[in-house]
């Protein structure tokens, strides 16, 4: 008998038009909510996948440690936050996207990386 390679799935899948799509956390940078459906930002792809699910639908399936809901329309992966602009309430993220921030996600991260600074 063969041996069987690593067949897991993806922890994250999202239906399209065409079928579903699979991703790993890490793959993701963020995601816009875009009427009834969410546009995909990734590490791979130049042009956003648009998945046929709601940004809350998403927010409550996957959020977590690495996905934050940080603004009504918008979810980013903390793993690719590159940059947090004081002046304007906006966290920069991979690939030079730039989001705005509720003012609950603000102290949140601002809390979270003087954690990670007083641990150096």
């Amino acid at each position: 008998m063969d041996e069987m390679t690593d067949n897991t799935l993806k922890p994250i899948v999202f239906k399209t038009s065409t079928g579903f799509v699979y991703f790993d956390y890490n793959d993701i940078i963020m995601c816009s909510a875009d009427g009834n459906s969410t546009s995909v930002f990734t590490i791979e792809s130049d042009a956003p996948i648009k998945i046929l699910h709601k940004i809350s639908f998403i927010e409550r399936k996957y959020c977590n440690d690495k996905l934050l809901r940080c603004h009504k329309s918008h979810i980013i992966n903390l793993m690719h936050l590159e940059k947090l602009i004081t002046k304007s309430y906006q966290v920069q993220l991979k690939r030079n996207f730039i989001v705005p921030l509720s003012e609950y996600c603000w102290r949140k991260i601002r809390q979270m990386s003087e954690i990670n600074t007083h641990d150096l």
